[in-house]
């Protein structure tokens, strides 16, 4: 069997098939940087699902990124037929596969990419030529170190472990124009609140205990948006309609380039652990973020400019269920007071 070269002067054509969450997406920003250090005459390639591409596409950086949709039953099958032969014409040398599916595997395998370096799951490893151990039940391990993983036996010494996010200047100039239309100044200070979390229920706080937050805070000189995507239009309504003035509302109307320049407008992020929380650490946005059924060990925001709060003394939290089996308990004890402290410390500094 082959192995990949460790020749720093070959422009090694490397293709990774990215995570199809934006959360996980922005934690798997290190592992290109760490391609880059390897290889730094690499010609990288970002396969995402159409979802997430927007992110890669909206960074400063030198990945080219390839767009694909899933698709559905028989569709989905032709689709990814149709894909791995499109990617065949590509000539790629070396597939990482970042997410634990078998799609994703077959997908490189059907590319014809001789190289082929992931974890061992979802039997999938007979589709390896390079298989990792499955680490997802390490007990303390990071999100960001699973992806980063995958490089280890390269040598990763040296490489920056915090995900960065620095976006294309004319995607900030497209952002900045929709300041102007939600009548938001552009030296305002702007609080961002994101209050849905994709997962289900279990991660997210109570819209009414956002509201209570914001109305707190709420001062001269202060503006609040609200953000998020499709589906989560209704928690953005409870919070609209519980404030005493209501905050700007962009859920589901902005592009997900539209909504990380607004974040990068903010003077502070209050969210649950969701994709924009990953986001906004990345963008290096001082935030509060809330913690439910999940594990900041394993997915707290990377940014020293972060609180995390979680409930204390709930015996059954993190769980990581996505619906909760005991009354949510465990977003019942993260109180409104120590969320409006937080936030008001982080604005002091």
């Amino acid at each position: 069997m082959s192995t990949v070269p460790d020749n720093k002067s070959k422009e090694l054509k490397i293709v990774v098939l990215a995570p199809n969450w934006i959360g996980d997406a922005v934690l798997s920003l290190p592992l290109l940087d760490a391609c880059f250090h390897l290889w730094p005459r690499a010609n990288l390639t970002v396969l995402a699902r159409d979802q997430v591409a927007e992110l890669f596409e909206a960074r400063k950086s030198e990945v080219r990124v390839l767009q694909y949709e899933r698709g559905n039953g028989l569709q989905r099958l032709r689709k990814l037929m149709g894909l791995g032969l499109r990617l065949r014409r590509e000539g790629f040398e070396l597939a990482l596969l970042l997410p634990n599916s078998l799609s994703s595997a077959i997908i490189a395998r059907l590319a014809g990419v001789p190289q082929r370096l992931g974890y061992s799951t979802d039997g999938r490893g007979w589709l390896l030529t390079q298989r990792l151990a499955d680490r997802r039940k390490e007990r303390g391990l990071h999100q960001m170190d699973y992806y980063l993983g995958l490089l280890r036996s390269f040598g990763t010494s040296g490489v920056d472990r915090i995900p960065r996010l620095k976006l294309k200047e004319e995607v900030t100039e497209k952002g900045l124009a929709l300041l102007d239309v939600l009548g938001i100044g552009r030296n305002e200070l702007l609080i961002g609140v994101h209050p849905g979390a994709a997962y289900g229920e279990a991660k997210r706080w109570f819209p009414e205990r956002f509201a209570r937050v914001i109305d707190l805070l709420h001062k001269r000189g202060r503006k609040f948006v609200l953000l998020g995507g499709p589906g989560e239009e209704v928690l953005a309504e409870k919070i609209s309609t519980t404030t005493a003035q209501p905050p700007i509302n962009t859920v589901g109307k902005t592009t997900l380039a539209e909504a990380l320049v607004l974040i990068s407008r903010c003077a502070l992020f209050l969210s649950n652990d969701s994709g924009l929380m990953h986001a906004a650490a990345a963008l290096g946005i001082p935030q509060v973020a809330l913690f439910g059924s999940t594990d900041p060990e394993k997915t707290a925001p990377l940014n020293n400019k972060a609180v995390v709060i979680q409930a204390k003394g709930v015996s059954c939290a993190p769980c990581f269920k996505s619906e909760c089996p005991e009354n949510l308990e465990c977003l019942k004890a993260i109180t409104v007071d120590e969320v409006y402290a937080a936030a008001e410390k982080l604005l002091g500094k």
